[in-house]
């Protein structure tokens, strides 16, 4: 403990002036207050105690907890924070260590309910006003000036005031509180108007999926029935019949014209021939027959006989006439392969059959053939095996990639790709070709219909349409001409047999 100055308590002055009352508490069994008393004098905390042993407050008493320094005052700070009020000396082991309490519990403590109330027995030390503007002290009192009355009062004002500010601070803290599950609670609807939000855009883009492939399914179960397959497609074959009759029947014809010509310029050879052999032999037999009236009649005969029968466009004629036969014979002969190809492809018995595989074969055997500078651009995705008949589908992607190559003309682009699209195999065939014209967009699948060469056989298209919806799948075709065409081919991911 530090000396007195003159006018400072000792250990005999009394601490308290006499009082006509004191304040009676009526303990109710609430928690206590909590006052510590930090005074370096005992006589002080002994004075305090008893004074305000009574003390009551909304009916609860006092808990008194005690300091003799500075350095005690904060660990008792430290272990309370929940403490109302302190009576701070403010000389004690130091003369300014009741100020360095004060700066420690606003500062460091960042306490700022508890009330301070500064005691001092020496005045002039700190001077009251910059105490209370520099250190934020809520009362500062003379130990000479302060009466059990005043104290209570002091004390009563300090308990109110820190009342006042825990509720202020406990209303803070149950106002973040609820502003903090506000705030969850806003941010667990946003979360869940977004997921809503999305749930309801996969259900909107699931009924449009769902609605996009029964219709999908509608359109190839119309076209299935329109387009009866294999066995069942008595409309192809009656078409195909049809076609093919035609085309036998053309050559056929001309084969009969032809050998019908061929006949007369026979005839007419022979009798020719005929008629120089009887020349020849009047002219071997003597020179006196030569001046017969019947020889000259001959020679008349046979002049007259050539006059009338051009030699020289018979003979012309002749070989053109025999070389028409023979390629319509060819054709009779091709179009009977192609019916049996056909037929065999239709009745192609269905084995595992991996697309990918199939397509780079079948490119492969086309570019053996192929001289053009044609640049070939391939992007193939791993595609499980479908059932299929490897013959017959082999000939559809061969028939579309020939017909690819043709349309380049000498040099150009040919594109492939092979993926899978929800449960479909996809295949995309495009060309930079001189593509297809409006008019002829409609009969690109007709049997013997082709826009590339007038005898070309025309049944590549339409025997690749009949494969692939004989396979429930679907072909289509968009093309611009002068820029190109695009065939692209679905399969189901599962095709049957």
């Amino acid at each position: 403990m530090t000396d007195k100055k003159p006018g400072t308590l000792g250990d005999d002055d009394i601490l308290f002036a006499a009082e006509s009352s004191k304040p009676v508490s009526d303990h109710s069994g609430l928690p206590p207050w909590k006052l510590l008393i930090v005074d370096d004098e005992n006589d002080v905390h002994n004075m305090t105690t008893m004074v305000l042993s009574d003390y009551s407050y909304k009916n609860a008493g006092l808990e008194f907890l005690h300091a003799h320094s500075g350095r005690e005052a904060k660990e008792v700070i430290k272990k309370n924070p929940d403490c109302a009020c302190i009576l701070l000396d403010v000389v004690m082991e130091t003369s300014h260590a009741g100020l360095d309490v004060a700066r420690f519990i606003r500062k460091e403590a960042n306490n700022n309910n508890m009330r301070i109330i500064l005691r001092t027995g020496q005045p002039g030390k700190a001077p009251e006003k910059e105490i209370i503007l520099d250190y934020d002290i809520n009362d500062y009192k003379e130990k000479t000036e302060l009466t059990s009355q005043k104290l209570f009062t002091s004390i009563t004002t300090a308990i109110r005031s820190f009342e006042h500010l825990t509720h202020l601070e406990e209303q803070k803290k149950e106002i973040a509180e609820k502003n903090r599950r506000l705030n969850e609670e806003i941010a667990r609807r946003i979360v869940a108007e977004s997921n809503l939000a999305k749930y309801n855009k996969s259900l909107e883009q699931m009924i449009k999926d769902k609605k996009q492939r029964l219709e999908e399914a509608l359109t190839a179960l119309k076209t299935a029935e329109g387009e009866l397959k294999r066995s069942k497609d008595h409309r192809f074959m009656e078409v195909f019949t049809s076609k093919a009759a035609q085309r036998l029947d053309m050559p056929a014809e001309e084969i009969m014209e032809n050998l019908t010509t061929i006949e007369c310029y026979r005839s007419d050879m022979t009798d020719l021939i005929g008629k120089y052999k009887k020349l020849l032999d009047i002219i071997n037999i003597s020179k006196s027959l030569r001046e017969t009236e019947d020889t000259t009649t001959r020679i008349k005969a046979i002049n007259e006989f050539r006059r009338t029968t051009d030699m020289d466009k018979i003979l012309e004629h002749y070989p053109e006439i025999i070389n028409s036969s023979i390629q319509g014979i060819g054709l009779i002969a091709k179009t009977a392969a192609e019916i049996k190809r056909f037929i065999q492809d239709s009745n192609g018995t269905p084995k595992p059959l991996n697309v990918k595989h199939t397509i780079q074969k079948v490119l492969a055997e086309v570019l053996t053939i192929q001289t053009r500078k044609i640049d070939i651009h391939t992007d193939f995705d791993n595609i499980p095996e479908i059932k299929a008949s490897h013959g017959a589908l082999e000939n559809a992607f061969k028939a579309i990639l020939n017909n690819s190559f043709q349309a380049v003309g000498p040099q150009g682009i040919v594109s492939i790709s092979l993926g899978r699209e929800n449960d479909a195999i996809v295949v995309t065939i495009s060309d930079t070709g001189k593509g297809i014209s409006k008019k002829d967009m409609p009969r690109v699948f007709e049997p013997y219909f082709s826009s590339q060469k007038k005898d070309a056989p025309g049944l590549g298209l339409f025997v690749a349409k009949s494969v692939i919806t004989g396979h429930r799948g679907t072909i289509e075709i968009e093309s611009t001409q002068g820029e190109g065409t695009t065939v692209t081919i679905t399969l189901p991911s599962n095709t049957p047999a």
